[in-house]
């Protein structure tokens, strides 16, 4: 909280307003608040100012040169996350959607309303702080995960080697055990030591049980507990005068189970040891420990019952540890069976792809000389179109072979065998003649494409046949979405970085619950089936890879109703030993691209 105060009380704040009255009214209740507040009195200065030292938010003057200033920041890497807060003067007449199309962040109206433009302001630069301090922590949050990870690992290793220390020590407590027994018998075999001596050996002797590191009880084999150590105590919580008997201990244990319902001697030689497994101890505080038991006899009583010591390690960390990785083991397999089954299925859509080429090329060639021979053919009605059926087949060998060919490319993507030839070259000249290889085609379907650029050239490596099947699919989808007498616009802008592309149109838009799925493989923005175009779902994922594999990006702006915006940045690069040789390229682009309109253009209907 004193983070987000600190950056609240320091916020720089910049205003851009051509207006004096303007500027004057906001500065001077923005000062009450902020004492980091600077003016421009035009949009040239204030682009100036923000690129020489960048504000934390902006006050912009709305006008269509606002708006163009606007996007201008927004485009930019560096800027695009600073808050924009658009004036609208009174008399004039602005359209709120342009403000927020062209990236605004909220507005306020002059005359101005004191505490509104306070809690607008405040409100644009908490949201501009949270969203800086997301990576920050996201970024804290896998670096805590890995010291937690780390220190388990290490946990694991320390618990093992103080489980071996742990068995080493119970060996040697317990060969101690056995020899001061065999010591204490020839005492008393040989009866040559005082009593004095005698009481001083079992007091070491129970001073080494009462203080040993591991629980140890000593219980005659008729059930009664003769001795419980601290180490037993304070782990299951219970005293001899809570649990005198053996049969009552087995309400917390089943390793006393068989103790309590065996009637006869305990079927132990005096030297033997052995391990009675592993048992789970309820505690009086209600845990669950798991211990591994040690048993032995030790000896009898002056009343000849056996005396039997037990001793537990507990290894409750040690099993939690395992159970971790057996967990961890498990889906790790899982992992694998899924990275599996998706080699399968890529391998899967190769194959079958690669099968149903060769049936459709065969119905092709077919319908290629069925053509040939119509041409002979006479009808006695002229009005009949001999050409209708043949057409359809044509166009829907077409579209097969066009989605044929994108199960192929997604499938070379997916198992990174699809080559990207890049060479240096006019990256306009090649978005121009692309979209004017297919004007006459638009314009037939009742529309208007308009291409636009601000640099008449630019030299950039790329690969002009990617490049080629990504406008064409973008071109399809404009003309698939717009209806008859509206517009389509192609795009070129220069810049430092990148050249952005952008492929716009008038149609109907994606709704907004779309947009985050819409490169998705194999998504529709209509999945009715009464729904007005086809397509199989998979042009604008492998758009998308195609961009992506250059280098590039791809986004896209919709309002339903309104038109959809596809927006592409291509890296300004150059490749060392890419020619400037598109002029090659572009007499074989002119040869093939009735082909290649034909099928990226299949799924448009008359």
């Amino acid at each position: 909280m004193d983070d987000v105060e600190d950056f609240l009380n320091n916020a720089s704040v910049l205003i851009v307003d051509d207006s004096y009255y303007n500027i004057k009214i906001l500065t001077m209740i923005l000062r009450q608040k902020w004492h980091n507040v600077r003016n421009v009195l035009s949009y040239e200065m204030g682009m100036k100012s923000v690129m020489k030292n960048p504000p934390d938010i902006i006050l912009l003057k709305s006008s269509a040169d606002g708006c163009k200033v606007c996007e201008s920041f927004k485009c930019n890497d560096k800027l695009e996350e600073i808050p924009i807060i658009f004036i609208n003067n009174k008399n004039e007449k602005v359209d709120i959607d342009d403000l927020f199309s062209a990236g605004a962040d909220d507005y306020i109206n002059m005359p101005i309303n004191y505490n509104e433009v306070i809690i607008r302001v405040t409100t644009q630069l908490k949201l501009y702080f949270m969203n800086k301090q997301m990576w920050k922590y996201s970024e804290k949050s896998y670096n805590q995960i890995s010291k937690f990870n780390e220190k388990l690992m290490k946990d694991n290793n320390d618990l093992k080697e103080q489980v071996r220390k742990d068995n080493q020590q119970l060996e040697e407590i317990t060969d101690d055990l056995k020899e001061f027994n065999v010591m204490l018998e020839e005492e008393i075999t040989e009866r040559t030591k005082t009593e004095e001596a005698l009481r001083e050996s079992e007091r070491k002797f129970r001073y080494s049980i009462e203080e040993a590191p591991v629980p140890v009880m000593i219980y005659a084999e008729d059930g009664e507990v003769m001795n419980i150590n601290k180490a037993w105590e304070s782990i299951t919580g219970y005293t001899i005068k809570n649990i005198p008997i053996t049969s009552k201990w087995a309400e917390i244990s089943d390793i006393f189970k068989e103790d309590s319902q065996c009637s006869e001697n305990i079927p132990y030689s005096f030297e033997e040891k052995r391990n009675d497994g592993e048992y789970s101890v309820k505690t009086k505080s209600g845990c669950v420990k798991i211990w591994n038991f040690y048993s032995a006899c030790i000896g009898k009583l002056s009343d000849g019952r056996n005396v039997i010591i037990r001793v537990a390690m507990d290894i409750t960390e040690k099993k939690r540890m395992e159970e971790l990785q057996k967990s961890i083991e498990k889906e790790r397999m899982r992992l694998f069976e899924i990275k599996e089954y998706d080699r399968v299925k890529t391998d899967f859509f190769a194959n079958i792809s690669h099968e149903l080429r060769t049936p459709i090329n065969v119905i092709f060639s077919a319908i290629q000389v069925h053509k040939l021979k119509l041409k002979d053919c006479n009808f006695n009605d002229n009005s009949v179109d001999k050409y209708k059926y043949i057409n359809i087949m044509e166009q829907n060998c077409y579209r097969l072979l066009r989605l044929v060919n994108n199960l192929i490319d997604i499938t070379k993507i997916d198992s990174g065998y699809i080559v990207i030839n890049e060479i240096n070259c006019n990256i306009i000249s090649l978005i121009e003649d692309i979209t004017l290889s297919v004007a006459d085609y638009i314009e037939n379907k009742g529309l208007s494409v308009v291409f636009d650029t601000d640099i008449e050239e630019k030299i950039i490596a790329c690969d002009p046949e990617k490049m080629e099947r990504i406008m064409l699919n973008l071109l399809s989808n404009a003309i698939k979405f717009t209806l008859r007498g509206g517009s389509i616009f192609v795009n070129v802008e220069n810049g430092t970085e990148s050249v952005c592309i952008r492929v716009k149109d008038t149609g109907k838009g994606i709704p907004k619950e779309k947009l985050d799925s819409i490169f998705e493989r194999f998504v529709q923005v209509d999945k009715s089936l009464t729904r007005e175009n086809e397509g199989s779902g998979i042009g604008l994922s492998l758009v998308k890879a195609l961009v992506e594999l250059q280098g590039g990006t791809i986004s896209v702006n919709s309002k339903e109703g309104y038109g959809s915006e596809f927006i592409i940045h291509i890296p300004c690069k150059l490749v060392d030993d890419g020619e400037y040789n598109y002029n090659s390229y572009k007499d074989t682009m002119k040869k093939s691209y009735i082909q290649k309109v034909n099928l990226e253009f299949s799924d448009i209907y008359n």
